[in-house]
């Protein structure tokens, strides 16, 4: 018999996608059996692996039957190398890959359950409870009429929280005393879906800014509440500039709180007319101490100690210093001791303007030439009229072509007279005792006045005098003594102090 074994072809087998091809030829009789044979154990052999693998991965009880099969040949193209994987079977024994494959394919995803699944659920667990909404801080201030119960009230607090809110803080504010504006901090979980009302968690107020009060409700829905004494400590502050304009506005420019600017105009009204004093390139200088709370709040509005202004645009220098005498009220007095109080003001309206002096002249009204006994101030309707002087009044009401008339007795025989105002002031009235500066009415146009002014009359002995020219040259009180030793000790400090403060733009 011819060798065939020469004459088989053997085919090439590439290495990235191998191929598995079978391949026949004739064989001899002996050659079969003894093929047949080697099969028959190889087959016995792969079924007993194969019963016992799917014993191992099959579910219990579970029968297993595995057939057996040709041997399977893969198809390598049937998989590019685009990225799709082949299966996990596609390289096992064509008798191990049915029984493997249920064990090595993906759980399937889970069925979506019914409505039944859910009411069984739904009987069998309790829902879970709904979350509380985030707690909401608001800022509100005090309108007018306002009370904290009326504020708890507008916010949806219950009554019942509200009352005892205002209990927990009456031991700490004065409900009936606080101010319009005044702040308060209100921390409150919102209302929720079922309808109930908003309730208090918590609520800050500052009734003063050394002391703040908190209130807090506890875990057991009860009310505690704390203060908190802020340390003060006193701050000495400086601001100067230059007129521009008017010195009101140029010293609110340069950051002069109001409490202290209007006692730096009052302290130089005795001297100084704004209105006509006062002239392009004058400055101002002044020292101011204030309070403060260890967390920035200021205590008060501050007040003068030292202040300085020149005018006439330079031409005269005017300064004033704070200080007590042992039996004095605390004011201001100048470089040189003497106070900065006249016998009388040098006008009786701030921010005035003169439209008439005193003399000769013909009434607007009349229509005829006479004494002007006094000086007109024109002045918007209802500015306040100040006492030019203390004394008692001897005369208040209306009083012929006057209008509304107010007649002041002063020391040294002086009196003063203010006639056309819109109305007097309360408490103003014959016989009453009134301070200098004291307002004692407003501006008007009453009696014989072509428009709203102030008529201003001075009379020394009974007769009229200028009053403009009296009070620049009215009598000053003097420090003497003692007084005038630790006045002068004063003036070295606040000299010291102005030198070393820190001028500031704004407080």
């Amino acid at each position: 018999m011819p060798d065939r074994s020469s004459s088989r072809e053997r085919l090439p087998v590439p290495v990235a996608q191998p191929t598995f091809v079978q391949i026949r030829e004739p064989v001899s009789v002996g050659q079969g059996w003894r093929k047949l044979c080697v099969g028959v154990c190889v087959l016995g052999v792969v079924s007993a692996l194969g019963w016992a693998a799917t014993r191992f991965l099959a579910e219990p009880d579970a029968p297993t039957e595995i057939a057996a099969a040709p041997r399977p040949v893969v198809d390598l193209a049937a998989y590019p190398e685009s990225g799709t994987s082949m299966p996990e079977t596609a390289f096992l024994p064509p008798v191990l890959a049915p029984a493997l494959a249920p064990a090595l394919a993906p759980d399937p995803p889970p069925d979506p359950p019914t409505s039944e699944d859910i009411l069984a659920a739904s009987r069998d667990e309790p829902a879970p409870p709904s979350a509380e909404p985030p707690p909401v801080e608001t800022l509100v201030r005090l309108g007018k009429g306002d009370t904290v119960a009326r504020v708890l009230h507008r916010l949806g607090v219950a009554a019942g929280d509200a009352g005892n809110t205002i209990a927990a803080l009456a031991a700490y504010v004065r409900m009936k005393s606080l101010p319009i504006g005044q702040a308060m901090t209100v921390t409150l979980r919102p209302a929720d879906e079922a309808g109930a009302k908003p309730v208090l968690l918590a609520l800050t107020i500052r009734p003063e800014p050394r002391r703040e009060i908190t209130l807090e409700r506890d875990g057991e829905g009860d009310f505690s509440v704390e203060e908190e004494i802020f340390e003060v400590t006193s701050k000495l502050q400086r601001a100067a500039g230059e007129v521009d304009g008017s010195v009101i506005a140029s010293a609110e420019a340069a950051g002069v709180p109001h409490a202290p600017l209007a006692e730096m105009l009052r302290a130089f009204s005795w001297d100084v007319n704004f209105q006509h004093d006062i002239k392009p390139g004058d400055r101002f200088d002044v020292l101011v101490e204030r309070s403060w709370t260890s967390d920035g709040q200021a205590v008060d509005g501050g007040r003068v100690l030292w202040a300085e202004l020149t005018t006439g645009g330079g031409a005269e220098s005017f300064s004033v210093y704070r200080f007590k005498p042992r039996d004095g009220e605390e004011f201001f007095y100048n470089r040189e001791g003497e106070s900065v109080v006249k016998a009388l003001l040098r006008t009786p309206l701030n921010m005035s303007r003169v439209s008439s002096r005193f003399g000769m002249r013909r009434h607007p009204v009349l229509k005829f030439t006479r004494l002007h006994a006094g000086v007109d101030f024109a002045a918007p309707p209802g500015t306040p009229i100040l006492a030019a002087g203390a004394g008692r009044v001897v005369e208040a009401g209306r009083k012929g072509g006057y209008g509304r008339w107010v007649k002041i007795r002063h020391d040294g025989g002086l009196a003063t007279g203010y006639a056309h105002m819109s109305r007097i002031a309360s408490g103003v009235r014959r016989s009453a005792r009134v301070r200098q500066g004291q307002v004692i009415g407003f501006v008007g146009s009453t009696g014989l006045s072509t428009g709203p002014h102030l008529h201003f009359e001075l009379h020394r002995n009974g007769r009229p005098v200028n009053p403009l020219s009296v009070a620049r040259t009215a009598l000053r009180a003097r420090l003497a003594g003692q007084d005038l030793e630790r006045f002068k000790a004063r003036v070295a400090e606040l000299d010291l102090a102005r030198e070393t403060a820190t001028v500031v733009e704004n407080y």
